[in-house]
This record gives structure tokens, C-alpha cells and sequence, in this order.
């Protein structure tokens, strides 16, 4: 029943990766160009509702197409990248370092390649071939 609902529930994810990529990449711009509007409450907040809807896309995902994202290589390596990505997003807002803010947005373009491709190793497997 869940299928039916498939590329609504896909488009909406999407489109929720793209919003809190770009939130984060413009945040993390303005805070090391020395604003404070990032810091705000209200910023914050909204930032963690994206990708608090962005989380529960990617689970209704996962259950409308029965995958056990664990038995999934790319999956598994997508993961493991958001959590890193997480870490240095954390590390570049909180510290405001450009160095951890690249490697995050580095983390952001690597997820979105392992997710287009289908493959662990993303955009790199072009490299190899």
C-alpha cells in the first residue's frame, strides 16, 4: 500500500535534501563570513524540522521498498557518510572552521553521488573505469 505512495514520498525527499543542503552550505558561509543569523533559535529550529522530515522520508523510503538498508552496500556507505557529515557539519558551525565545513560539504556532494549511482563508491566509480 506503502508502494502507491512511492514517488511522493521520493520527490518529497529529494526536495528535502536539496533544502537542508543548501540551509546548511549558507549557514555554515554566513557564520565563518562573522554573521549571527545562523545562531538563531528560530534558524536552528527550522534547520532541525527539515531534517527531522528528512529523516522520516528516508524511513518511509526504505519501508514502501522493503530494503534493509543494511544489506545494501550504498546504503550502508550513505549512512556512514551522514554520520560524518554530521560530525563535521557540527564541528564547522559550532567552531566556525572552514576545513570542517568543506569536509561536510564534501560528505553532502559524496551521499548525493552514492545516492544517484546506486554504488558505494559514487561519483568515483567513473574514475576508475
Amino acid at each position: 500500500m506503502l508502494m502507491a505512495w512511492y514517488l511522493p514520498i521520493k520527490t518529497t525527499h529529494v526536495m528535502l535534501v536539496l533544502i537542508s543542503g543548501s540551509l546548511f552550505a549558507v549557514r555554515g558561509f554566513s557564520l565563518l563570513l562573522g554573521t549571527q543569523w545562523p545562531l538563531r533559535r528560530g534558524v536552528r529550529i527550522g534547520s532541525q524540522l527539515i531534517d527531522s522530515a528528512l529523516l522520516g522520508s528516508a524511513l518511509l523510503l526504505l519501508s514502501a521498498l522493503q530494503i534493509n538498508p543494511l544489506m545494501q552496500p550504498w546504503l550502508c556507505v550513505k549512512l556512514a557518510l551522514l554520520l560524518v557529515y554530521i560530525g563535521f557539519g557540527i564541528l564547522a558551525l559550532r567552531r566556525r572552521k572552514w576545513f570542517f565545513f568543506v569536509l561536510a560539504l564534501g560528505c553532502f556532494a559524496m551521499m548525493l553521488s552514492v545516492a544517484k549511482t546506486h554504488h558505494p563508491l559514487g561519483f568515483l566509480t567513473f574514475l576508475l573505469i
